[in-house]
């Protein structure tokens, strides 16, 4: 402390020059700190236009007329779509009434026992094409152009059956529409998420195998586009063949025998032992709605 009251001159000097040093440091540091982030964005910066150069296609006022010309056509591709499958499917009768769904209903009920009748196709006890509910009550106003529609898939498959003359149709179920539903009266407007909605059947038949052949091809001539689900098929042969398909105890002749060529005898003794069976069939079916595209705002 003494040197400093004796040299005051070089003590302010010295006290200068511990300031002076401090507020170079900070200074410096300052400088670093404004360097530091000044490159960390340079960098940065850099690194976006190397990926934007790297980009395909890159984002240049012709590649965004050509990116835009792309999705437009898209667009326009899938509005074709929803067109072409829309003419896959029945037209929907807004005007049916709950009335004349019912009418329309019983009449195809009568009309189709008549027909498998007159086929000798049996059909299960109180059939009544899968709408069992609506023989004593009325649907609402909302769910009858849809049932009806319906309807008209479900009763041509079934026509088609009978006209290939199926050995019985042993059951028909379908899946409730989500316009039965009970809240479904006030939910008119369709849900712009969905591009389609699915309406599920189940139809069990008995035929011959070529019937069923037929049947099952004839699927892909209805005028509703329908997916076959799954199939379920199952021979009514419970047990197997016997072994040779011959009664062991009777010998066959020989055909190669002479005199025996071509005679009555040889002929009777090939007997069929397959293909003579029933095929019971059980098809889930898929009925599909395919929304409207939705209208785009400008």
């Amino acid at each position: 402390m003494n040197w400093f009251k004796e040299n005051p001159f070089l003590a302010g000097l010295v006290a200068a020059a511990v300031i002076a040093g401090g507020a170079m440091s900070y200074m410096v540091f300052q400088s670093w700190t404004a360097y530091t982030g000044a490159s960390d964005s340079y960098t940065a910066a850099v690194t976006a236009l190397h990926q934007l150069q790297n980009k395909v296609p890159f984002p240049s006022e012709a590649n965004l007329k050509v990116a835009q010309a792309a999705v437009s056509d898209y667009s326009n591709k899938i509005t074709q779509l929803r067109s072409n499958l829309s003419e896959m499917e029945l037209p929907l009768d807004t005007t049916i009434t709950p009335q004349q769904f019912q009418d329309g209903l019983r009449a195809a009920v009568n009309d189709l026992k008549d027909h498998a009748a007159a086929n000798n196709v049996k059909l299960p006890a109180n059939f009544y094409l899968g709408f069992d509910t609506y023989q004593t009550q009325v649907p609402t106003d909302l769910a009858a152009p849809f049932l009806n529609r319906q309807l008209a898939v479900i009763n041509a498959l079934a026509i088609r059956l009978v006209d290939l003359k199926v050995q019985s149709i042993d059951s028909l179920v379908r899946q409730p529409l989500p316009q039965e539903a009970p809240g479904a009266a006030s939910a008119k407007a369709p849900d712009a998420g969905k591009v389609l909605e699915k309406f599920p059947v189940e139809v069990a038949f008995t035929a011959e195998q070529s019937k069923f052949r037929v049947a099952f091809n004839s699927l892909l001539s209805s005028e509703q586009f329908v997916l076959v689900r799954s199939l379920g098929l199952q021979s009514t042969a419970t047990q197997a063949p016997p072994r040779g398909g011959v009664d062991p105890a009777k010998p066959v002749p020989n055909p190669f025998a002479t005199g025996q060529v071509g005679s009555t005898e040889s002929k009777t003794s090939l007997q069929v032992i397959l293909g003579r069976e029933l095929v019971q069939a059980t098809l889930r079916l898929e009925l599909f709605d395919f929304t409207e595209p939705p209208v785009a705002k400008n």
